[in-house]
């Protein structure tokens, strides 16, 4: 009998503490609002049709919706990333979560504008996705700009590589627990999209230092760079370069694995038709 109640007791002490560093090394996160000046709010949970005014040191949780107004600012900090908020923008935040090697955050950007400059903690890897009605972009740690208007993304990176693509997202999706607790994909060197993220699909491709990529409702990408000119029958893709051929040769970093395009260089494709996405690349 004692022997019973000794092996119950230590089973118990060894699921609860197995529970307990699950727990640990997937923790959720907090943005805390560094700057806000103007009409800055979030939308109550309680009752959506209310919205709270945010002031600087606020914390905001997974799931919030958040909403600037005309010639509002807004500076949110996710540890080491700083995001700043366009006025007339409105985000969600889907998922705030620090995982045992990996932070990973994901917004939802309905539409306005926003400028990340996302950074790494610690020895941890970041990955960073920002999600609007057409595009997604997924960041291993850099500075890029989303913006979106009328159903049309663009997507401007300032440093670093971004894996970008189109999609159909039918509204903001605040990550579940299942994937919170998924384990973590580690990006690793290069600039090739399946270096950067993972579960992209075919026809992603990166946008590095000084190009801007740009996303219609009415169109998908299929392919870039080197493809532009090869679009299939089924899309139509326009490529665009101010730079000379030789500088695009030496600008366009890293290559793509098989079956995806590679970062967009200079090329000469036919004009752009009606559900087409153009593609407009410029280097510094």
């Amino acid at each position: 009998m004692k022997a019973s109640i000794k092996t119950f007791f230590l089973a118990s002490f060894v699921a609860t503490f197995g529970l307990s560093s699950a727990m640990a090394a997937n923790e959720q996160m907090q943005a805390i609002v560094e700057k806000a000046s103007g009409k800055v709010e979030v939308q109550d949970r309680l009752d959506p049709t209310k919205w709270i005014p945010l002031s600087a040191g606020t914390p905001l949780e997974k799931g919030a919706v958040i909403q600037t107004g005309f010639k509002a600012e807004l500076v949110l900090k996710i540890k080491e990333s700083k995001i700043t908020v366009a006025p007339l923008t409105r985000i969600t935040l889907e998922q705030l979560v620090s995982k045992e090697n990996k932070d990973e955050t994901r917004i939802y950007l309905d539409t306005g504008s926003i400028k990340s400059n996302v950074k790494k903690t610690e020895d941890k890897a970041v990955g960073f996705k920002v999600r609007s009605p057409v595009a997604t972009a997924s960041v291993r740690g850099t500075e890029l700009e989303v913006s979106n208007k009328f159903r049309a993304t663009d997507v401007k990176t300032f440093s670093g590589s971004v894996a970008v693509w189109k999609s159909s997202n039918k509204g903001a999706q605040v990550a579940s627990q299942a994937e919170d607790d998924a384990p973590a994909f580690i990006p690793t060197a290069g600039n090739s999209v399946d270096s950067i993220t993972d579960g992209a699909p075919l026809g992603a491709f990166t946008v590095t230092k000084g190009q801007t990529a740009g996303f219609s409702s009415e169109g998908a990408v299929t392919s870039a760079g080197s493809n532009a000119a090869k679009a299939t029958t089924e899309f139509a893709a326009v490529a665009t370069t101010s730079a000379s051929e030789s500088e695009a040769t030496t600008s366009a970093a890293g290559s793509a694995p098989t079956g995806r395009p590679s970062t967009p260089a200079a090329v000469s494709t036919p004009a752009a038709t009606k559900g087409s996405v153009k593609i407009s690349v410029e280097w510094e």
